[in-house]
This record gives structure tokens, C-alpha cells and sequence, in this order.
């Protein structure tokens, strides 16, 4: 595991742009995308530090994907990595975000357009998913399987009855301590 220092800001933000600017399918693609980059190739991160940092994430108001960017740079190199790898995930694709919703605004009479941002909305919930599976693939094996499952399945309903994510992020977290798969050390 490398230490801060040796961890140029050039290439984590290098790391962050690619990730927030050539990643399409929103946050849960970018967190995908980064764990195999920063934990698997780099080796920047362990599985533990980039699992709290995507736990810490999810419980802070606001967007989690900056909130995970940031969290995971500064465990790499503090508030400097915070800073750039926030700048780098965002800015880029704001702006194309803005030019792109003035084209489409222009042409939101047109049947074609309107046929565009059907597929694409279709094709981001399949991108969704397919983030989704790299993410828990990793951690699944024999002993985490069920609880993986009732957890999901949990979650939809859940949804479905309209509580609210705070509350089943709470209840996750309870169930997490309760139903332990692990042994501590």
C-alpha cells in the first residue's frame, strides 16, 4: 500500500477525472469503475477503507458520489486529494451536463429527441444495475449470500412502502451488527 506521499495529486485526480467524466450511468458506475481502479489495479485503497469511505457516503446529506470522492482521496492525500478529486469528478461533467440540457431543451418539441432520452434513461437503469452487481460481487461468497439477498429484497420493499433511505440505511446498519457473517479477530 503506497503512503500519501507517494501518491502523485497529478495521478489521483487523473483517476477521478476518467471516472466522473468517461463513466456513464451516474454515481453507483463511478463507484464501480473506482473500486477496481483504486482498490484492484493501484492498490491505493483496501477493500475496508474503500468500503467505509462508500458507507460513509451514503449516510452524509448531499450528493454521495462527491461525498465518496472526496472520502476516498483523503484517505490517499488529504484535504489537497479531497479537493482535486472533487473538482475533477464534477466540474467537467457539469458543464457538458449544461450544454447538453440547453440542446435538448431546444428540441423538447421533437418526437425524436423525446425517443432519445427514453433510451438513454432505459439504457441508465441497465447501467445501474450492471454497477451495482460489480459492487457486491466481491464481497458475496457462501456465508454472505442470504443476507445479501434479504437485504436487497428488504430494501425494495421497504421503498415500496415509502420509508425513507436515512431509515433504511439505519435499519441496514443494525442488521449489519446483529447478523454478523464474520467472527471479530
Amino acid at each position: 500500500m503506497p503512503t500519501q506521499k507517494q501518491i502523485q495529486l497529478r495521478s489521483l485526480a487523473a483517476v477521478f477525472l476518467r471516472a466522473g467524466n468517461l463513466t456513464f450511468g451516474g454515481g453507483d458506475a463511478i463507484t464501480a469503475l473506482l473500486q477496481r481502479e483504486l482498490v484492484h489495479r493501484r492498490e491505493w485503497l483496501t477493500r475496508y477503507q474503500y468500503g467505509l469511505a462508500q458507507s460513509l457516503a451514503k449516510v452524509t446529506p448531499g450528493t454521495a458520489i462527491l461525498a465518496f470522492c472526496a472520502a476516498t482521496a483523503w484517505m490517499m492525500r488529504r484535504s489537497a486529494g479531497s479537493l482535486a478529486a472533487v473538482l475533477a469528478v464534477s466540474v467537467p461533467s457539469a458543464v457538458i451536463a449544461v450544454f447538453l440540457t440547453m440542446a435538448f431543451t431546444s428540441m423538447s418539441g421533437s418526437a425524436r429527441a423525446l425517443a432519445v432520452l427514453g433510451a438513454v434513461l432505459a439504457a441508465s437503469i441497465g447501467l445501474m444495475w450492471a454497477a451495482a452487481w460489480l459492487l457486491v460481487k466481491p464481497e458475496l461468497n457462501k456465508v454472505t449470500a442470504l443476507r445479501t439477498v434479504v437485504l436487497v429484497f428488504g430494501v425494495f420493499i421497504a421503498r415500496w412502502w415509502s420509508v425513507s433511505p436515512i431509515e433504511i440505511l439505519a435499519g441496514a446498519a443494525i442488521i449489519g451488527a446483529l447478523w454478523s457473517c464474520e467472527k471479530d479477530p
